[in-house]
């Protein structure tokens, strides 16, 4: 299983931190500073200074992902100690793999619990406009619009997209987007599914290019928007695409808990009850965070 392109990105960035306590909680500023104005001889002047800090919490997601071996499994093998090797060899890292999927598409989920349970908080979540909650701080409220990201739910066909006469070319979607998204800092990076990506990159080859061996290449390595980084993941949601200002982005994994079996007295093996096997859990605790929602956005509802 792929890992996520969203993940790698943070991983470069530098943005994955060890988490502790019992949620991933952190100030925000949320309002301007209010002791200020104009002065003028003997003016009086505002000297009350107001709380600007508000704060944003969000529960880790928890995942497990259990290996198990049977008792008569492993009397056959018994003598067969390279076999024995191979099955768990193959066991963990498809329970690793799997255990990442899950996240990874959590990843740019709206972080719904399934079963009462917590995942990871994702982008559908974290990049919205006016509605809802997000890290237990309501975007509806009025004074917290800077807890609100730039949103176009506009549905574009594919040939509109691809044409450049129209107000939803994808260039011009996406450089009006980085516009409304830029404030003390702007998006980085540009992320989309695979299908989008092919359409970017198609919209750029009518800009023929010879490469140093003099040879017509019609294609391009990578593409960038006004030197925003534009990649796909194979987890973004079809019909999305996201841009996102990577310095406001951070994953916060539990030590311990990232990817790690739960030991008990020195081994990861474990007898269940009434059965003979031998059982390991493979365990991830963290949580995804965005600490400026304004800097972000979400386009939807294209058709490709």
């Amino acid at each position: 299983y792929n890992k996520t392109r969203l993940l790698t990105l943070l991983e470069k960035s530098g943005r994955i931190q060890d988490a502790s306590g019992i949620s991933t909680t952190w100030d925000i500023v949320k309002t301007r500073h209010a002791a200020k104005g104009r002065f003028k001889a003997f003016s009086t002047l505002i000297n009350q200074q107001v709380n600007i800090l508000g704060q944003a919490t969000l529960p880790p997601g928890e995942y497990y992902a259990t290996v198990g071996f049977a008792k008569d499994e492993l009397i056959m093998n018994k003598n067969r100690p390279e076999k024995i090797v191979d099955i768990f060899t193959t066991q963990m890292k498809n329970a690793e793999s799997t255990l990442r999927y899950d996240i990874a598409t959590d990843f740019y989920g709206d972080g719904s619990l399934v079963g009462g349970l917590q995942g990871v908080t994702g982008l559908q979540a974290a990049v919205t406009g006016a509605t809802g909650t997000y890290a237990n701080i309501n975007r509806a409220t009025a004074g917290n619009e800077y807890w609100r990201s730039n949103i176009n739910s506009t549905g574009y066909a594919l040939a509109l997209l691809e044409d450049p006469t129209d107000a939803g070319y994808m260039p011009r979607l996406l450089d009006n987007s980085v516009l409304s998204a830029t404030h003390d800092e702007s998006p980085d990076t540009i992320i989309m599914t695979k299908l989008g990506y092919a359409v970017y990159k198609n919209i750029s080859r009518d800009k023929l290019r010879i490469d140093s061996g003099s040879n017509a290449d019609l294609g391009f390595p990578g593409v960038k928007l006004d030197g925003v980084t534009i990649t796909f993941d194979d987890f973004c949601t079809a019909g999305y695409i996201y841009g996102l200002n990577m310095n406001d982005w951070d994953l916060f994994v539990y030590p311990g808990a990232n990817y790690d079996f739960d030991t008990e007295e020195g081994s990861i093996w474990l007898r269940p009850t009434d059965q003979l096997a031998k059982l390991a859990h493979l365990i991830w605790m963290g949580q995804f965070r965005l600490s400026s929602p304004w800097q972000q956005f979400r386009i939807s509802g294209l058709t490709f």
